[in-house]
């Protein structure tokens, strides 16, 4: 409700209308128009209103005539046609110009803080004077002077005032207010609430539930009024997992976010929320239940292999992966056979879109992540163009990892595979009674075994160097050994650009002896990434510049 304050002027006069015709002689000083000068009085049907030189009657509702004011210094008659006598208040005068002031919503609402204002005008239009105009605020209805206030310039207009040192979580009253020479005029009452501190989220529906792994996130509507510092998701295969069990770690501040979820233990039911972390703690969002699978995931062989002392196991894919750029839709796919690599026979070493390739620099994923370079096609540009989410020191995780893709023979599902780490890779390498140089179909290699490999299966010679020690036709691995889930590296070479820009790029078949590169997840120092290096004496985790294009092969959690 917008309430006014009028200055006082003698504006009007009390008289008596008789049956008939009446004088008016009340004098006037502003030219009215009949229903502004009669005010709230009702003329009824035969009512006249006669000057010196026309007159005017009532009919239907309206005043009817050529005339239809009143004129200062002239006279009037009135004709009531009531039969009986009747009080009319007569203005004399325009009303006086009043003080309208509205009151602002209040906006950019913090837990201590918020902005208001208003606007102080004129009901006519005339100049008013208005000394002082502002806001005043309180925990209690219809706040005043008594309470909270800021005032600030004299003058009609809008203004814009910041209110600070706010209880948080308190609700609040305000009230723009004008100061005239006749008083003080309110707005109406506008109410608002400081933030509590605590965000407002939501749990994003789960999908791409795999045997290990499953895609979630969330959605932070409202950070509280404090920022929020961390988020992501939490598991557990208990009811209401908190941060202390298995999390996420996806970023900061408001808006959606996604979440990889892997370490899952297959046939397993969990309950997984998003949460959010601010200075004032933290907030879960609703909480949805899972269960993984529990069959050997498409595209992965048959076979378990122990990758760290905790005694956690993984399934390793049908084959190297592969970017197929050539399709008029690229898709990525592992090797339909174990041994199959492209080489230097697709073109691969050219920065062309629309080339094959099983060859990469470290996480070009396809995604953007956050690294200069990220396509698959983007290899040996410079070292530091390849940091995972804009961080040197940041490990292949989620979209960064190749593992994060739709593979077409691997489950057709985004999120479902990884790299292993180095310490992995070095961990399943360290067990030299289930390693073996071979050649397998004419391809020189390594030979994975899995842990319930039998030896009465195949006889291997573990201790050799030499790939020719074990010399494997591709029916004998098909029909012996793929079968009990034995995995085959092969020594498929590398990119390389001596400039380091991608204009001379060479592939190379490793040397004398088929060398072989295969990329782990883990960083090494800030121009490189940790490899599995299979060359002619044996096997080795070392570090390398992270442009190089290598081998991938992935891996899925038991």
């Amino acid at each position: 409700m917008t309430m006014g304050s009028y200055r006082v002027f003698a504006q009007s006069v009390t008289i008596t209308l008789m049956p008939g015709w009446n004088w008016i002689s009340v004098p006037l000083m502003d030219t009215l128009d009949f229903e502004t000068a009669l005010g709230s009085f009702t003329p009824v049907a035969g009512d006249m209103i006669k000057s010196q030189w026309s007159n005017a009657s009532y009919k239907n509702g309206q005043w009817r005539g050529p005339i239809s004011q009143f004129y200062p210094g002239y006279g009037y008659m009135y004709k009531s046609n009531r039969p009986m006598p009747v009080m009319l208040t007569f203005n004399v005068q325009q009303p006086a110009p009043q003080v309208v002031v509205t009151t602002s919503e209040p906006v950019d609402i913090t837990t201590n803080s918020a902005t208001c204002g208003g606007n102080v005008a004129s009901s006519n239009g005339d100049f008013i004077s208005v000394t002082h105009k502002g806001i005043c605020w309180s925990t209690t209805l219809n706040p005043t002077f008594n309470d909270n206030y800021i005032e600030i310039e004299s003058g009609l207009g809008s203004f814009t005032i910041s209110m600070n040192e706010l209880t948080i979580g308190t609700t609040y009253y305000i009230r723009a207010f004008a100061v005239t020479e006749n008083g003080t005029v309110y707005g109406d009452q506008k109410a608002f609430t400081t933030k509590d501190g605590i965000p407002v989220l939501t749990t994003a529906e789960i999908t791409n539930v795999g045997r290990h792994g499953a895609i979630c996130g969330g959605n932070i509507t409202d950070d509280g009024g404090l920022s929020v510092t961390a988020r992501g998701v939490c598991w557990s295969t208990n009811p209401n997992p908190t941060i202390t069990d298995s999390h996420t770690d996806d970023g900061t501040g408001i808006g959606d976010f996604i979440s990889c979820i892997n370490g899952l233990t297959a046939n397993t039911t969990y309950n997984v929320r998003a949460y959010a972390t601010n200075s004032a703690g933290t907030v879960y969002g609703s909480e949805i239940s899972i269960t993984t699978d529990s069959l050997v995931p498409v595209g992965a062989i048959n076979g378990l292999f122990t990758i760290n002392a905790n005694g956690d196991q993984v399934y390793f894919s049908q084959g190297n992966l592969q970017y197929i750029g050539s399709a008029s839709t690229p898709y990525w796919k592992f090797a339909d056979n174990q041994w199959d690599y492209f080489g230097g026979d697709t073109g691969q070493a050219s920065t062309a879109e629309n080339i094959d390739r099983d060859l990469f620099s470290w996480g070009t994923s396809g995604y953007n992540h956050g690294a200069i370079c990220y396509q698959p096609w983007q290899n040996c540009f410079g070292n530091t163009n390849y940091y995972a989410y804009s961080n040197p020191s940041l490990n292949l995780y989620c979209q960064a990892d190749w593992g994060y893709n739709v593979i077409s023979n691997g489950g057709n599902l985004p999120g479902q595979w990884r790299t292993l780490t180095s310490e992995e890779w070095g961990y399943v390498i360290s067990r030299n009674e289930r390693v073996a140089k071979a050649i397998v179909n004419g391809i020189k290699g390594v030979i994975l075994l899995p842990d319930n490999w039998d030896v009465e299966t195949y006889q291997l010679n573990y201790n050799s160097g030499n790939y020719a020690s074990n010399a494997i036709s591709s029916a004998v691995w098909i029909d012996v050994l793929e079968p009990v889930g034995a995995v085959f590296l092969p020594s498929a070479g590398r990119l390389y650009s001596y400039w380091g820009n991608g204009s001379d790029l060479t592939y190379s078949p490793g040397g004398f002896d088929n060398y072989g590169w295969y990329w782990s997840s883990s960083v090494g120092t800030n121009t490189s990434a940790y490899v599995l290096y299979i060359l002619h004496t044996g096997m080795q985790i070392k570090d390398e510049g992270r442009s190089f294009a290598y081998s991938v092969r992935l891996v899925q959690e038991y």
